[in-house]
């Protein structure tokens, strides 16, 4: 294998390729189905597979023992799978190998969790579904970081997020209505068609962004496709290898704060709309909330990711956050389902605001040469805060036993809305020069 010194990819790994809004939507298509499998496991799936295994009592510290295990899971693939990838050589490049191993595991383990099962075996499917969600993941990532120009991250963290949260709406909503059905052994079927929905988009996606990924790092032009075509991308292990940003760990922290709080929302909210809001069936509840809250969220993304570019990613994030915490506040009275759908449709558009701006920044912070090594430690941050919402999973259910039924969410939204102001305070820490203006995109060709 041979060693390239660090400064062949240019921050811009293929400034010679344009990148419109249908390309850049062609190369984040695989957020969508996944973004849209993982929040519908974690939402409904999970939940009531849990409801199948579980006692009552005991239901909320099991489901969040489930998703800290398979978060944890994933969070130490991560970092290593980054390592490899970046040293890759074949003749698909760095990063669709790892892509294409996960989307024929996937797949394959969905037909384990149709099958009747029991706590420890639901466990071991789903560290096996985690593990290989996270060696698809920091590739994939790495390769929209090298291939997109500076000067349009914030564009395409803002069409990544609004895939996600179209994926996550549609597959979402869709999987509630199915799941909503779902009771063994007599409908059980309506669980196989959930699942197989989940196969079918994460299958779909993977293809169009991996022929979208391979193309433009075999004809784009630039120093990402120099060096797919010379088929040996690896960067030095000397003393004069570069660094990952100083400030990478603050960023970390931050990720991580902000990723708890908007998780803490996905995990515990059929819970809420069950208990707190008392709602008959919560699964198509939350299916149908899901509508609105997504498309708040998809309204904020491309307008913030757009202003980002221009005026800078902390001040967009700043009226995110402070959106986020004063309606997860007002979340804490709130008694009736339609408005318990409004009030979590503005947070899903302030939730939209973070998630463009932060990732748009996390690409900013990124290392030209050790992309893949980049995003496996921002996605430590992501799946370190997704495992302390599924770790907080106890609280409810003790602070309800010790002053009643409805407290125990009450102290959710609490620790919510601290982790969203912890999360703003800990960027103050995180200094990255700001990329050049954008071009005007209706100038950008396909």
């Amino acid at each position: 294998m041979s060693v390239y010194s660090y400064g062949t990819l240019p921050e811009s790994a293929t400034g010679a390729a344009t990148w419109g809004k249908w390309s850049l939507a062609r190369l984040n298509a695989y957020s969508f189905g996944l973004a849209g499998f993982v929040l519908a496991m974690d939402t409904v799936v999970l939940p009531i597979l849990v409801l199948d295994v579980a006692p009552e009592a005991a239901k909320n510290t099991l489901l969040g023992m489930l998703g800290l295990a398979g978060m944890l899971a994933a969070a130490l693939v991560q970092v290593p799978v980054g390592w490899a990838s970046d040293r890759t050589r074949s003749r698909l490049g760095r990063r669709l190998p790892y892509m294409l191993w996960a989307c024929v595991c996937i797949p394959v383990a969905l037909i384990a969790l149709a099958t009747p099962l029991t706590y420890g075996s639901l466990l071991v499917v789903w560290l096996f579904i985690q593990i290989n969600s996270g060696i698809a993941y920091s590739p994939y990532l790495a390769s929209i970081r090298e291939l997109v120009p500076s000067n349009r991250l914030g564009v395409a963290a803002s069409m990544k997020t609004l895939l996600e949260a179209l994926g996550g709406a549609s597959i979402l909503c869709l999987a509630a209505l199915m799941v909503g059905h779902y009771s063994r052994p007599d409908h059980a079927y309506w669980l196989w068609a959930a699942l197989g929905l989940f196969a079918v988009a994460i299958l779909a996606t993977a293809a169009i962004s991996s022929t979208t990924i391979y193309r433009r790092m075999r004809d784009g032009g630039g120093a990402a496709t120099a060096a797919f075509h010379r088929a040996a991308m690896a960067f030095p292990e000397t003393t004069s290898m570069a660094r990952l940003h100083r400030d990478l760990p603050w960023f970390v922290a931050s990720r991580a704060a902000f990723l708890a709080a908007v998780v803490i929302f996905t995990t515990y909210g059929l819970f809420f709309l069950r208990d707190k809001v008392q709602v008959d069936n919560p699964a198509q509840a939350l299916g149908v909330a899901i509508i609105g809250i997504g498309g708040m969220l998809v309204l904020t993304t491309y307008p913030s990711g757009w202003l980002s570019d221009r005026i800078g990613r902390k001040p967009v994030l700043a009226v995110g956050t402070v959106i986020a915490v004063v309606l997860t506040i007002v979340m804490m009275w709130v008694s009736t389902y339609l408005l318990a759908v409004v009030v979590a449709s503005v947070i899903g558009g302030a939730v939209g605001i973070i998630l463009t701006t932060h990732w748009a920044l996390a690409n900013d912070l990124g290392t030209p040469g050790r992309e893949a090594q980049h995003m496996g430690v921002v996605n430590l941050g992501t799946l370190i805060g997704a495992a302390g919402a599924k770790a907080i999973g106890p609280l409810p259910d003790l602070v309800s036993v010790w002053f009643g039924p409805g407290y125990g969410y009450t102290a959710l939204l609490g620790a919510s809305a601290l982790l969203f102001i912890i999360g703003a305070l800990l960027l103050i820490r995180v200094n990255v020069e700001r990329p050049g203006a954008a071009p005007d995109p209706g100038s950008t060709p396909e």
